[in-house]
């Protein structure tokens, strides 16, 4: 009972996991600094720091233990630490048995019992901290609520795991898809144009902690469309929720990459970024294809997910089943999004500029044409995914800052900052049969793209006509007999100046520090 009960003082709510993240990756990587080191004292230093931010986080608790194994006269203490690992949730007796940091305390018999206590554990339900979720439970077609009760906690990537048991009613139209609104309700669906869609919301504390607006933060079991039509537009780092995510908050890549790898699709607006709200031109220094952005301001997302949900229903279910099974819906749907583009008759304007806005244009898609290209979709002809990695040939003197900006899956990001008036990059791609490789943004500047292996093409890019309005932007795709080209991949090259009307100030050096 009293150990009980001290987990339970101990225990966090749930909705309060995303503000200590940040802290909890900054200790799991000085931990991993000091494992590297053989640092035993650093190890266990960072772990006591991180039961303390995250005292029902099982993981930590683990990690503790690992490091106080490592001292001769602290067994008990390692051990004491096993056990609460165990009862907060890592229950792997194999894993455990196995792991060479606890091997010291093989030979005591605490040891023992406690490998057979995780393995029977592992049997019963977990009844505190990130791991014990019950699931919601509900039927397709009807709101559903999530609550503290419903959500864990993704460690890999820094969103809240929710999980969810619905009931099919009645088939067809978009049974199946849920709907999600993270702008209070300002820009919502119009659900009854939708019938079988499944809104989903937080409860009444979770929106009371604002845990229900802006940038995505929900992982679910299901397809997931959703909209957001806020922007940060006070202050010099104005911007919309996309340029948030390339720039300030890039460490969430990490998370929209698995989002948009677990069917979601997602939709803002460009607000201040692009025309015809801003004035300053394009002031994306880089672009990612993890969710659409449409030009405008509030409610210009909506022509584009009610576009998103009518290409979802109009997938045969075979082929929707498939494409929901290999996590390629999001990516499948903006491939048929930019095919269908009024100014995107075929495949070859498909590989151009044409097809790839950085926000795409009101009253740009033609339904008609997107509905009948994904009924039209069969399970040999589902495009595939270009993974894409990226290789730059070193400049004649390092630049003083560094110039990858973020490296992801189907997105990678340079600004250029050496003094070199050419550079070149590799660009490699994997997961499909064919590529090409296709310059999708920066009229004006001096690109050459060349094809030098049937995976890879290198890049040559002049400074020249490079500013913070002005990008390069080369898009990877790949496709397999009998698919077309699929969703692109994009490496995107700016240059930021201090002295142009504008340049974003997060990529922008001070002149201070750009003497140093």
């Amino acid at each position: 009972m009293n150990a009980i009960f001290c987990v339970l003082l101990a225990a966090l709510s749930i909705w309060d996991y995303p503000a200590r993240y940040p802290s909890h990756e900054l200790l799991r990587r000085q931990f991993l600094a000091a494992c590297r080191k053989g640092d035993a004292a650093g190890m266990e230093k960072t772990c006591q720091q991180g039961v303390e931010l995250l005292p029902d986080d099982p993981t930590w608790r683990y990690n503790l233990a690992c490091s106080l194994a490592h001292f001769e006269n602290r067994q008990n203490e390692a051990l004491d630490a096993l056990e609460k690992a165990i009862d907060l949730g890592f229950r792997d007796s194999k894993a455990i048995r196995a792991d060479a940091d606890l091997a010291k305390l093989s030979k005591v018999r605490r040891y023992e019992e406690l490998i057979e206590y995780a393995d029977e554990m592992s049997r019963r339900p977990i009844m505190f901290g990130p791991l014990a979720v019950v699931p919601a439970t509900g039927v397709f077609g009807q709101s559903v609520a999530l609550g503290e009760q419903n959500l864990g906690w993704n460690f890999d990537i820094g969103c809240f795991n929710a999980e969810m048991k619905l009931a099919v009613a009645s088939a067809g139209g978009n049974t199946g898809d849920l709907y999600m609104n993270r702008d209070g309700g300002h820009s919502p669906l119009n659900l009854d144009a939708f019938p079988g869609i499944t809104p989903v919301r937080l409860d009444q504390e979770g929106r009371s902690r604002g845990m229900d607006l802006d940038i995505p933060n929900l992982l679910v079991p299901y397809p997931l469309f959703g909209n957001c039509s806020r922007a940060y537009t006070h202050g010099p780092m104005w911007r919309s929720l996309p340029r948030v995510l390339l720039t300030a908050e890039a460490w969430r890549l990490k998370m929209m990459v698995k989002f948009y790898l677990s069917n979601q699709t997602w939709v803002f607006p460009s607000n201040a970024d692009t025309a015809p709200v801003g004035t300053n031109g394009d002031v994306f220094a880089s672009i990612a294809p993890y969710w659409i952005i449409t030009a405008g301001r509030s409610y210009s997302d909506m022509p584009y997910l009610r576009a998103a949900l009518q290409a979802s229903r109009s997938f045969q279910t075979d082929v929707k089943e498939e494409i929901v099974k290999r996590g390629l819906l999001a990516p499948t749907i903006q491939t048929l999004i930019r095919k269908s583009l009024r100014n995107v008759t075929n495949e070859v304007a498909y590989l151009s500029a044409a097809a790839h806005p950085t926000a795409f244009p009101p009253r740009g898609v033609d339904v008609t044409r997107l509905m009948a290209a994904a009924g039209a979709m069969t399970v040999k002809s589902i495009p595939p995914l270009a993974v894409i990695s990226v290789t730059a040939e070193p400049p004649s003197a390092a630049p003083p800052q560094p110039e990858l900006t973020y490296a992801t899956a189907f997105a990678w990001a340079y600004v250029l900052r050496s003094d070199d008036e050419r550079r070149a990059f590799k660009i490699k791609a994997c997961g499909a049969s064919e590529y090409r490789f296709v310059q999708t943004h920066g009229k004006g500047v001096d690109v050459a793209v060349e094809q030098i292996a049937p995976n890879e093409a290198r890049v040559t890019i002049s400074r020249r006509g490079l500013s913070p309005t002005s990008r390069v932007d080369i898009a990877a795709f790949g496709r397999n007999p009998g698919t077309g080209w699929g969703a692109p991949s994009y490496v995107s090259f700016s240059r930021m100046d201090p002295s142009a009307p504008y340049s974003d100030p997060l990529l922008t050096p001070s002149p201070a520090k750009a003497e140093e």
